[in-house]
């Protein structure tokens, strides 16, 4: 992680403690930083607004791991499909069927906000622009 403007070398530390811990009790431990000075850190909008980002960048990596595991994921369901015993075989079209109806719901939800979305915007601004 880049040390953030008007951070600390020792904060930036702590930032990624506590990103990769999730809690201060551990996060004290695990880089030598002190509780107290974490709670005091938590009370500067400059820490917290680079630790909020740190944890956004975190979580996008990790989604970034799983969407590419997912074709994997989808040929071992349907590799389960084959299987010769029946309750495997009914558990997994249950979750691919679930799977596919929750992924349609999205579809149809992102539909409906673009309609909403382009009903509110009107030639060459948004809509109550000035």
């Amino acid at each position: 992680m880049k040390k953030a403007k008007g951070l600390t070398g020792r904060q930036a530390k702590g930032i990624i403690a506590l990103v990769e811990c999730g809690f201060i009790e551990s996060a004290s431990r695990d880089s030598g930083i002190g509780r107290t000075t974490f709670y005091e850190w938590m009370k500067d909008r400059t820490f917290t607004a680079e630790l909020e980002r740190a944890r956004r960048m975190a979580f996008t990596d990790g989604l970034a791991v799983m969407k590419g595991a997912t074709e994997r994921a989808a040929g071992i369901l349907l590799a389960l499909l084959e299987s010769r015993n029946e309750t495997t075989r009914r558990l997994t079209a249950g979750m691919i069927l679930e799977f596919s109806m929750k992924a349609n719901e999205a579809q149809d939800i992102e539909a409906r906000i673009k309609k909403l979305e382009d009903a509110l915007i009107l030639p060459g601004r948004l809509h109550g622009a000035a």
